[in-house]
């Protein structure tokens, strides 16, 4: 079932309003009545809190790797005026490729230039349920961990948002933008000698922005890349289904999006070559599906068919936190 081909389109497309599995419709617009925006909803993590004192500052310690700072009124409100009294700190990390695809937050940056990524968070400062920004010229400290070994390039991004900016569900315009400064991060480790206790290696950084904040750097643009489409059974559409590219050795997604006119999914930009697997995410009525397919070497066939399968929703948010 799972294989290389061609697909063949019909315009016999019809709704079966009885049973969702016979709903082969697709839309020519992604809107937010689109029902796989409450798969995401489901998806995102449960978000650390804390608080902090938002005239003095405060530097917060989560675990043994992960630290954020902030300074003396560094954060304000409306009118630019430093509230008084604690703030509601809230953090999503995302260190693995499946927590990208929790978030829906591909390693894309602007024109659609792919990224390699160190980790990346969300981040939200808010006082009496109205969210708070950085001061002018103010930045705040943040330390974490790479799963992985750090790279000694990398270097800081933002997240830009689609307005309004959902933090649930799929935000079809965002992508990752570069800092002003190109520098590349500060690296850091600590190590144990000790077996039984971990040691930690990431980076360090000071950001000019609130919400999302990333260490990326950007793929060799050099490469040869071509199309990569995913071809699924008719009853997974762009309604109830969504396909990532995700890299195999190194932390890069890549969202292939819904093609109407050929009813598959795909992306332009993925280097020739590139060891890869697709997953596809589905909610059709109350159920889930999961469907993956591995390509050892893109080549210039490239439109690939797999058929996903039912799973639990434990069972998903398994496998995406071990990808």
């Amino acid at each position: 079932m799972l294989s290389s081909c061609k697909k063949e389109v019909s315009e016999n497309f019809n709704l079966y309003t009885g049973n969702p599995l016979n709903d082969t419709v697709w839309t020519r617009g992604f809107t937010s009545a689109i029902a796989i925006h409450s798969l995401f909803e489901n998806l995102v993590p449960d978000l650390i809190v804390d608080s902090f004192e938002v005239s003095s500052g405060k530097s917060l310690r989560f675990g043994d790797s992960l630290e954020i700072s902030f300074n003396a009124g560094s954060c304000v409100g409306q009118g630019s005026s430093v509230p008084q009294g604690f703030a509601r700190l809230e953090l999503i990390p995302m260190k693995r490729k499946g927590d990208f695809i929790r978030m829906f937050r591909p390693t894309v940056a602007e024109n659609g230039n792919l990224l390699e990524t160190g980790g990346g968070f969300f981040i939200r400062v808010s006082k009496d349920d109205k969210e708070l920004t950085l001061a002018p010229n103010a930045t705040f400290k943040l330390k974490f961990n790479d799963v992985d070994l750090p790279a000694s390039n990398m270097q800081l991004f933002y997240g830009r948002e689609g307005v309004p900016a959902p933090l649930k569900g799929i935000d079809t315009a965002f992508y990752w933008i570069r800092d002003f400064d190109t520098t590349s991060l500060k690296t850091w480790e600590k190590i144990s000698n000790n077996p039984l206790v971990p040691s930690y290696r990431g980076y360090e950084l000071n950001s000019l922005n609130l919400r999302w904040v990333s260490a990326n750097r950007y793929l060799d643009s050099t490469l040869p890349k071509t199309k990569v489409t995913a071809v699924l059974p008719a009853n997974f559409t762009n309604k109830n289904t969504v396909v990532f590219a995700v890299f195999a050795n190194q932390k890069t997604v890549v969202n292939l999006k819904g093609d109407y006119p050929s009813r598959s999914f795909n992306t332009n930009n993925i280097p020739l070559q590139a060891s890869i697997k697709l997953i596809s995410l589905s909610k059709i009525g109350g159920d889930f599906y999961l469907g993956s397919k591995d390509i050892s070497s893109v080549e210039k066939v490239t439109s690939y068919k797999f058929t996903p399968g039912k799973i639990s929703f434990g069972d998903l948010i398994r496998y995406l936190n071990n990808l």
